[in-house]
C-alpha cells in the first residue's frame, strides 16, 4: 500500500491532513450560498462533520483522500480556504469505483488561480505517487468555473451520469495518467 502523505507544498498554498479545528472554517465555506449553488443543497454543521468523518475514513482506508488547502500568502494566508483532493465517489454508484479529483473552495479565494493550483498538485500526487491510471471529476453542466478548472488539468467531457442528489444529469470528466494509452469508457 501507499504511504499518506502529510501535505503538498504549491507556490502559493500547503494541501495538508484535516485538523479539528478546520471544522469551523469549512462550516463557513459550505454555508456560503455561493460556493453551494451546483450543489443543489447547503450543507449545514452536521453534514460538514459527517464529511469530515468520512474523509479520514477515506485517508485511513485507502492513503489518499481530500486534502484541507490553506493560502500560504496574501490576505488568506493561514486560513482554510476549502479542500481539494482524490477520493471514491459512493454517492454516485456509476462511477463510485473511478477516483475522482474533487475541489470546494471558500468564494474569497475565487478569482486567484487557487483551485487550479491546489487540483494540478493534487493531480500530479495522484498519477505520480499513487499511481493511479485515471481520474474523473463530477461537474453540474452549469458550474462554469468548475469546468475551466477542469479543462486547465487537461481534462474533458466523457459522459453523463443522472445524479439522484441533483436530479438531474451531470458531466463526468475525465483524463488518463501519463503512459496510459487508453482512455476509460462509459460504464
Amino acid at each position: 500500500s501507499v504511504s499518506a502523505l502529510e501535505e503538498l507544498l504549491t507556490p502559493r498554498l500547503r494541501l495538508r491532513r484535516w485538523r479539528a479545528e478546520d471544522e469551523a472554517s469549512m462550516v463557513a465555506i459550505n454555508s456560503d450560498p455561493a460556493v453551494t449553488e451546483f450543489l443543489n443543497a447547503r450543507i449545514d454543521a452536521a453534514a460538514t462533520a459527517a464529511f469530515l468523518r468520512r474523509t479520514q475514513k477515506h485517508w485511513d482506508e485507502h492513503g489518499f483522500g481530500h486534502w484541507a488547502v490553506e493560502a500560504l500568502q496574501g490576505p488568506l494566508a493561514g486560513r482554510l480556504i476549502g479542500f481539494v483532493g482524490v477520493a471514491y465517489p459512493g454517492y454516485l454508484p456509476e462511477v463510485a469505483d473511478r477516483p475522482e479529483l474533487g475541489w470546494r473552495l471558500s468564494s474569497a479565494s475565487w478569482g486567484s488561480g487557487y483551485a487550479t493550483e491546489a487540483a494540478l498538485a493534487a493531480r500530479d500526487d495522484a498519477f505520480g505517487r499513487l499511481g493511479l491510471p485515471a481520474l474523473i471529476s463530477i461537474i453540474h453542466p452549469e458550474n462554469d468555473r468548475s469546468r475551466r478548472v477542469a479543462t486547465k488539468l487537461g481534462m474533458s467531457i466523457l459522459f453523463q451520469v443522472f445524479n439522484q442528489v441533483h436530479d438531474r444529469e451531470v458531466d463526468i470528466w475525465g483524463m488518463t495518467g501519463p503512459g496510459v494509452s487508453e482512455a476509460p469508457r462509459a460504464g
